[in-house]
């Protein structure tokens, strides 16, 4: 089973102890999960939240490999047989009866230093 990294990418903006930490945006992240689904229920929630949750770590690591630290608005994408996409903020799946697949994008982002008169003034 796959973990969520929830200390470090965010479906929105950071939240918990880096709700009001400012950051520097430094671009958008993808990542992508396959999955076999032949002898599984390829409509199971469950898989395809365990796989978003693989994606959502892979995730991380690409914005990693550009110097980030975490990653924002993450968002599900969905490719349509017109050539569009749409995106979602819970987990979407799709699954060719073999092969099930998750994409993701986000936000890679950098935090910038924690002023000392500001974190001084907190306590």
């Amino acid at each position: 089973m796959f973990h969520f990294p929830e200390s470090m990418v965010f479906i929105e903006e950071p939240n918990g102890e880096f709700k009001s930490r400012p950051y520097e945006v430094l671009g958008w992240v993808r990542s992508r999960a396959h999955y076999p689904t032949f002898e599984q229920d390829p409509n199971s929630n469950k898989l395809c939240r365990n796989y978003y949750n693989k994606a959502a770590k892979d995730l991380l690591i690409e914005a990693k490999k550009a110097k980030a630290e975490a990653v924002i608005k993450v968002r599900s994408v969905v490719l349509l047989l017109d050539g569009k996409t749409e995106e979602y903020v819970t987990p979407e799946c799709s699954d060719d009866g073999a092969e099930g697949e998750i994409l993701l994008r986000g936000v890679a982002i950098k935090w910038k230093p924690i002023d000392q008169s500001e974190q001084s003034s907190k306590h």
